[in-house]
């Protein structure tokens, strides 16, 4: 067994396709093959369930998978730590973010990238739920989500950096803005009931964020219209734009999407929800990973 034959068979369970896979090593599919079933023999038990093709992996080869990830990931951190002997940091940084956090990301990213040049960050859209699974599986490094449903397991495992409230507010162009009834506001701020039988465009329902405008509207005895949901925050805030309706969305995006795109937002009161918080593992850390850190506990 060496790290080659490792990385091959990771990325055949990635792609669960030997020729898929043999291409993103940079290698002929028999010389996969073979490294695969070098793999085996040296463990002496099959990893891969074959029929014509990539059937699944055995149990055997779930377990080996789990040791090749982390071995993986080990010997990436390692080449970064070795690096700053030789020059700058070097390598790569993966970032999951849920689409409605309060914070603006770009702000840090670029303050990282000035910094640390020779990093490439790959910054990924996903779910609250996913984003828990990538970091527990090694497939992010650093998580932008919510503190909520958590296990006590995951708890254990993560360090937590809680960020600015996440506070609602209601995005809207000029035009919409102009229907709004404000005439009982008294703190200029607008509550659910303003948005009764207006067109909404909000996140999908599987998302975290917009579970928590759910639960709000779960405990009114008001009608909603929705007349789109989008897992897309770049289509949600093009809906607004079009006029097609208000979002529900963070502060934080609705002064994002003011200063981008010259539209309005108002803040919304009676909306509860979860804590924003940065999510990073306590172990397998690896120098750029703790560059970030850094960055996100200055403020």
């Amino acid at each position: 067994m060496n790290l080659r034959q490792l990385h091959y068979f990771y990325e055949l369970a990635q792609f669960k396709h030997f020729a898929k896979a043999a291409k993103a090593c940079h290698i002929t599919q028999p010389t996969l093959s073979a490294s695969i079933t070098a793999l085996e023999k040296s463990f002496g038990t099959e990893l891969v369930v074959r029929g014509s093709q990539f059937v699944a992996l055995t149990d055997a080869g779930q377990i080996v998978l789990r040791y090749a990830e982390k071995m993986l990931l080990d010997q990436a951190a390692l080449k970064q730590e070795l690096s700053v002997f030789s020059g700058p940091l070097i390598g790569s940084l993966r970032i999951g973010i849920v689409p409605q956090s309060s914070v603006d990301i770009m702000p840090i990213i670029k303050a990282f990238n000035e910094l640390h040049s020779n990093i490439a960050v790959t910054l990924l859209v996903t779910t609250n739920e996913k984003l828990i699974e990538q970091l527990t599986l090694h497939q992010i490094d650093i998580g932008l989500g919510f503190d909520e449903n958590l296990t006590e397991a995951n708890r254990r495992t993560f360090h937590f950096y809680p960020q600015i409230d996440n506070d609602m507010a209601v995005l809207s162009t000029q035009a919409l803005v102009n229907q709004l009834d404000t005439t009982a506001l008294s703190d200029n701020r607008l509550t659910l009931n303003n948005l009764q039988r207006l067109p909404l465009v909000l996140l999908s329902q599987n998302m975290q964020f917009r579970q928590y405008i759910d639960n709000a509207m779960a405990e009114t005895d008001l009608r909603f219209n929705v007349v789109l949901e989008t897992d897309s925050l770049f289509h949600l805030v093009s809906a607004v734009k079009h006029n097609i309706g208000y979002a529900i969305v963070s502060s934080g995006i609705a002064k994002s999407a003011q200063q981008l795109f010259n539209l309005h937002y108002r803040q919304l009161q009676g909306i509860e929800s979860g804590n924003t918080v940065f999510i990073t593992r306590k172990y397998s850390v690896s120098p750029a990973m703790r560059e970030f850190v850094s960055l996100i506990e200055m403020g």
